[in-house]
């Protein structure tokens, strides 16, 4: 009975085992699998090293880069045509180009997140994406951290900086620093949502819905239909072509802010908590003035309608009319 229960635990042992090992294989298989899927979204540079001299040259003089690639979806080559402007001082003395063309649906979602520089998008009469990022670094091994994560499909463009996966030991020490420019040109009919810029954001007319959140920097938008703007650190300056029934949402905003309205406006104004003055030569505004006080703005403008409000920002609000539909696409360009 003794050998027979020895040889019984044996083999409960070596099952154990047995489960053990496969367990280990698959997760390994699965941590595999999801690295195999990240490094497929990482953006390969189209840095040259025998161009060097002439990337550097384009940026300080405009040339044109072209540059051809497939589109994900149709096969087909779109070329890439956005000229760098570049300019003395907005990258360290290594860098390196992204360019890529994607085919986008109307009404397509496009996203851009985590970049340590300024964004500019202008947008045309198109039905494809092109993208042009540079990424610079004070030592060439330092472009190897915060790399690109391009993600696409026909109804969504996510464009952001990878997070370094670091050790708990290396992470007490310095971090490379790095630089990241993007440069985008849309279709008009996209909706788009900028978060975490650490520089100014400068964007053409667009069709769709902009979203701006924990932005450094001015914000400029030519043309948009609602807007939200959330966590900003300076200038806003939007014209708004159409209110959408969600409104506009300006929260922890330090700087002025001017709303320029096209067309007919019927909205109810909101502010709580702001430290600054709401002035408007919008027709047919009636403000609340038994509600009024330090902090509170409450008006009507027209019959009423979706709401603008106003949370936690220091700074002036101006509500005035666009004096023609691309009013502001000359203060954005500057």
């Amino acid at each position: 009975m003794r050998l027979k229960s020895i040889i019984t635990l044996i083999a409960v042992i070596g099952f154990g085992l047995t489960l053990s090992v496969s367990g280990c294989r698959h997760q390994s298989d699965q941590a595999q699998a999801h690295v195999d899927t990240q490094s497929a979204n990482i953006a390969p540079s189209d840095f040259k090293a025998g161009v060097k001299s002439d990337a550097k040259i384009g940026a300080k003089t405009g040339i044109v880069a072209q540059a051809e690639t497939a589109s994900a979806d149709s096969g087909k080559t779109e070329t890439n045509s956005i000229v760098d402007k570049g300019g003395e001082g907005v990258d360290f003395a290594e860098r390196e180009e992204i360019r890529r063309s994607y085919t986008l649906k109307p009404g397509a979602d496009v996203r851009v997140s985590g970049i340590n520089g300024r964004v500019d998008v202008e947008t045309a009469e198109t039905d494809h994406a092109e993208v042009l990022i540079v990424r610079s670094a004070k030592k060439r091994e330092d472009l190897q951290y915060r790399k690109i994560n391009i993600e696409h499909s026909p109804t969504e463009l996510s464009i952001r900086v990878e997070e370094d996966r670091r050790s708990l030991f290396s992470a007490f020490g310095s971090h490379p620093e790095g630089r990241q420019r993007v440069m985008l040109r849309l279709p008009r009919k996209v909706a788009l949502d900028t978060n975490g810029v650490n520089g100014n954001v400068t964007v053409g007319e667009i069709e769709g819905g902009v979203q701006v959140r924990g932005v450094n920097g001015q914000v400029n938008i030519a043309q948009a239909t609602g807007a939200n703007f959330r966590h900003v650190n300076g200038k806003i300056d939007a014209t708004i072509a159409k209110l959408s029934p969600d409104g506009i949402d300006l929260s922890g905003v330090n700087g002025n802010t001017t709303l320029r309205f096209i067309g007919e406006v019927n909205a109810d104004v909101e502010a709580r908590g702001h430290n600054g003055k709401v002035d408007s030569d919008l027709p047919n505004l009636e403000e609340r003035k038994g509600e009024k006080r330090y902090g509170r703005y409450d008006a009507r403008i027209g019959t009423g309608g979706p709401q603008i409000e106003i949370r936690g920002v220091n700074g002036n609000i101006y509500l005035t009319k666009a004096e023609k539909a691309n009013a502001s696409a000359k203060v954005a360009a500057k």
